[in-house]
């Protein structure tokens, strides 16, 4: 590893809100994440309005109801790989940072998996969020068919900056 830093403009993030009720998931395919080899520091970028839904009204609901993406477009994370060593990047890892989503920041402790593909890493992990931890307010006329605790999945694709 040469450079310091590694970057993709199509990460990906998928949530699941599923209830038994209504299947509700949705996928971004072009979120930005650069990892800062050399310290182990972890950025990442999504505007709201690139999550797909496969029903469109429920992907209007999304972003004019419950994300309000006309006032808070954009969701970040950064933070640190702990123990991130670039002589030999692939390994499973803790990632420790701040996640902002509808304007409210929070600590976020996960696992991260990384794996060298050729010259790309592949950063992945998993987390469970709460709306009400990001003050995203669900109706108590649709409450039992979002889930409280919404799975996110990540997924990067890094390759070496020029």
């Amino acid at each position: 590893m040469a450079q310091n830093k590694y970057e993709t403009n199509n990460g990906i993030v998928n949530f699941n809100a599923s209830t038994p009720l209504e299947n509700i998931s949705a996928e971004n395919i072009r979120v930005k994440g650069i990892l800062n080899t050399k310290t182990g520091e972890f950025a990442a970028l999504l505007f709201v309005r690139q999550f797909t839904f496969p029903n469109t009204l429920m992907q209007e609901h999304f972003n004019e109801n419950y994300l309000e993406s006309h006032k808070f477009p954009k969701s970040t994370f950064l933070g640190r790989i702990e123990g991130f060593d670039h002589r030999k990047p692939a390994g499973d890892y803790i990632l420790k940072g701040n996640f902002m989503i509808h304007g409210v920041e929070r600590p976020v402790k996960t696992n991260v998996t990384i794996k060298q593909q050729d010259e790309h890493l592949k950063i992945s992990s998993s987390l469970i969020l709460k709306p009400e931890d990001y003050d995203i307010e669900i109706p108590k006329l649709v409450f039992k068919k979002i889930a409280s605790e919404v799975n996110v999945q990540v997924d990067f694709l890094l390759k070496e900056s020029e």
